[in-house]
């Protein structure tokens, strides 16, 4: 994300502002792997205009909804965009004005009532939210404490799926390796809330976000570390806006306090066995593109003793998306799948072992892809890779 980013002009406007060039289409990997005009971005963008500006309501078909969702969120498109369309945002607005018209699919209509009902994305009861913990010696020091400056916000994906509940475990390992004194939310975590602002209901964030922010307060949590991107995004660009003030605490990505932690010397690398790995790394779309963070992963990444880096052909800003953002999974799970395939290939070309990403979606997504293709590939968050240097 540029310190020059585009500034949203609302729906009516910006759909009027795009020049129909084309220059989205290269970039955007739905319209990769579908080839339709309508589901390029200038071509959503102009049935929205038709819709929302022209009000031809009757355009509102089902085909259309499902060509408006199936959109990962990754902004590859407006990084390209020569008229400066804050194209993400006029997305997320998009949703919304289907929602308020009760267009949604019943998979979005499911998402949000179980997350209204659970407070999370699964089915599973939030009393389940610290199960994770229960392979640590003690896993009573990170349920909820008043003297612990450091807050982890674990997020729903790491805490109620074991595919990547190694995440957590490897992060407040490393935690407790520096001596830092730190404390989750418990049972008291909700989602943060990013899946309702991506099926189009912002405002039912408002409750989410309340009561994380009252729950980090009371407990008088100075820095808050979350290790999804999505999650990071949602404290750090909706909440002050959802609650209008900023935060009085500070919020940060597993990477950026993991490459603090290096930065200050309070990792103890005396018994560290190095890796002798040769890792790849895959830049998050929330983290990246949506959030700005390229430099604090590649900084860790360079500090593990036995690691060498190898860049993708696409990183950075230009990183191709894994597929699990925007909800697609849950309308389009074969389209998901064909992103992540896509992205895998290109792992595959740089000859490395490892698959390094930091996002549990993305570990999810690409490591399902791993499988179905066979590929002689590890995908691994950032803070597996680091731990495992001492374990």
């Amino acid at each position: 994300m540029s310190s020059n980013k585009p500034v949203f002009q609302g729906l009516a406007e910006e759909a009027r502002i795009c020049a129909s060039c084309g220059s989205c289409r290269p970039v955007c990997p739905v319209y990769t792997e579908l080839g339709w005009e309508s589901a390029a971005p200038r071509g959503r963008i102009t049935l929205a205009r038709k819709i929302f500006v022209d009000c031809e309501e009757d355009a509102l078909s089902g085909r259309y909804i499902n060509r408006a969702l199936q959109c990962t969120l990754c902004s590859n498109c407006r990084e390209v965009c020569p008229t400066r369309i804050d194209t993400r945002e006029l997305w997320l607005v998009l949703r919304q004005a289907i929602a308020a018209r009760g267009k949604s699919p019943e998979a979005f209509a499911k998402l949000v009532e179980n997350i209204l009902q659970n407070k999370n994305i699964s089915a599973a009861s939030n009393a389940s939210r610290l199960d994770w913990a229960e392979e640590l010696d003690d896993p009573e020091i990170f349920t909820t404490s008043e003297s612990a400056e450091v807050g982890y916000f674990v997020g729903c994906l790491a805490s109620f799926y074991p595919m990547v509940a190694e995440i957590p475990l490897s992060l407040v390992r490393i935690m407790d390796k520096a001596n830092i004194k730190v404390t989750t939310l418990g049972t008291d975590e909700w989602c943060c809330g990013f899946p309702l602002l991506g099926a189009g209901y912002p405002e039912e964030t408002r409750a989410l976000a309340e009561h994380n922010v009252k729950r980090i307060q009371e407990q008088g949590i100075k820095s808050l570390v979350t290790g999804c991107p999505s999650c990071y995004h949602t404290w750090k660009q909706h909440y002050p806006k959802v609650l209008g003030k900023p935060l009085e605490f500070r919020v940060f990505h597993a990477t950026q306090f993991l490459a603090h932690l290096i930065e200050d010397g309070k990792l103890d690398w005396s018994d560290f066995e190095e890796l002798d790995e040769v890792v790849t790394y895959h830049d998050p779309c929330d983290l990246g593109r949506n959030s700005g963070i390229y430099d604090a992963p590649r900084e860790v990444l360079k500090n593990i003793p036995g690691v060498t880096l190898v860049e993708m052909e696409h990183n950075r800003e230009h990183a191709l998306c894994c597929g699990g953002g925007g909800n697609v999974q849950a309308v389009d799970p074969g389209l998901t799948a064909a992103i992540a395939d896509r992205r895998i290939e290109e792992a595959v070309r740089t000859e490395a072992s490892i698959l390094v990403t930091a996002c549990q979606q993305c570990v999810q997504v690409l490591t399902e892809a791993t499988r179905r293709n066979k590929a002689k590939l590890r995908v691994m968050d950032i803070n597996q890779l680091l731990w495992m240097g001492w374990e």
